[in-house]
């Protein structure tokens, strides 16, 4: 069962939703905007791109293409176009607030990352710090390509956009992370990871990553929409196929009747390592009954609704058949004869 250190993996999917896309009206729907938002949200980066530079050239002045264009190219590793995309926006739309914070991020990415060591293997970008992985580097790239062929076989998806793989020193990490608390890695449309020397054999480097990518599997299948219990628990039983999982705060909450509902995990902003532990446990409990329950085929449906704009109340049941309510209740009695 897995030691309660700092966890792998909060998402908070800042490059999918920081700057947004926005909703485009009849007249629009025509365009090469339109058809590089189309292409985006079907995952389709590099048509996106396309059209995006298509679109730049059709209306210079428009600058949710410029911020789109930005956001692909950040997408890709290549900061210094991200940085003009992003920078011609503002330009046009200086009260854009969500761009101003993109550029504040790169920045503090850019003096970083342009030291990095690339590695590159389809579909990932690879960049790490020289000298700090605590494997060779061929097998930092096997344990990715495992990652991607396996957990797509559950899925039955293989992305074909870049997914960049970033390796940090630990006071890097600590510099360009979005979070209050520690965490083990993160995945916010690029997969982030701090390598603390000595903290990370190959096994617990291989289950980070297992479970950082299987974010980055949910967050396109849910077209991001996936709410944080489910992602969670999803990416957490990817990795258990690594490593075990402890679930001792679960046990204990169960026994207590201080377990929470589902709809309440991951509702604060901020948690101390008790709450986030019970929180990881009790999202890995919930997909391991719906997964043994059903089947990873069906989740990989459920995903794909959500994706489609369906509530997750309403997906959950229609995907099972059953009403949300009876589903957790049923998930409570069988956690007592499981646990």
């Amino acid at each position: 069962m897995r030691s309660p250190h700092p966890r792998a993996g909060l998402s908070l999917f800042l490059a999918f939703t920081l700057l947004s896309v926005p909703v485009l009206a009849a007249e629009q729907q025509a365009s090469a905007y339109s058809r590089a938002v189309a292409a985006y949200n079907e995952r389709d980066l590099d048509a996106a791109l396309r059209y995006a530079k298509e679109a730049v050239s059709e209306r210079p002045g428009h600058a949710d293409t410029h911020i789109l264009l930005g956001q692909l190219y950040y997408l890709r590793q290549d900061l210094k176009r991200a940085k003009e995309s992003w920078e011609r926006a503002l330009k046009l739309a200086p009260d854009r607030k969500d761009v101003k914070e993109a550029l504040e991020k790169l920045g503090r990415e850019a003096g970083i990352e342009k030291t990095m060591v690339h590695g590159d293997t389809h579909p990932f970008v690879l960049r790490f710090a020289e000298g700090q992985v605590p494997v060779e580097s061929s097998f930092l790239r096997e344990i990715l390509r495992d990652a991607y062929r396996k957990i797509g076989q559950q899925f039955n998806y293989f992305p074909d956009h870049a997914i960049p793989v970033l390796l940090y020193s630990d006071s890097d990490f600590q510099k360009i992370k979005s979070l209050s608390h520690s965490v083990g890695g993160l995945y916010d449309g690029k997969i982030r990871l701090p390598l603390k020397p000595g903290s990370l054999n190959g096994d617990r480097l291989q289950a980070i990553l297992w479970h950082e990518y299987t974010h980055a599997v949910v967050h396109d299948l849910s077209r991001g929409r996936c709410p944080m219990w489910l992602n969670e628990g999803i990416a957490t039983s990817q990795e258990f196929r690594i490593k075990n999982v402890e679930v001792g705060r679960v046990r204990a909450a169960l026994e207590q009747e201080k377990l929470p509902a589902w709809d309440l995990l991951w509702s604060e902003s901020r948690y101390d390592q008790a709450t986030l532990d019970l929180y990881y446990q009790t999202s890995f409990m919930i997909t391991q009954y719906l997964v043994r329950r059903w089947s990873w085929k069906e989740m990989a449906r459920l995903l794909e609704r959500l994706g489609q704009g369906t509530p997750m109340r309403d997906a959950l049941r229609a995907q099972y058949r059953t009403d949300p309510a009876v589903i957790e209740k049923e998930w409570r009695a069988w956690l007592r004869k499981n646990l």
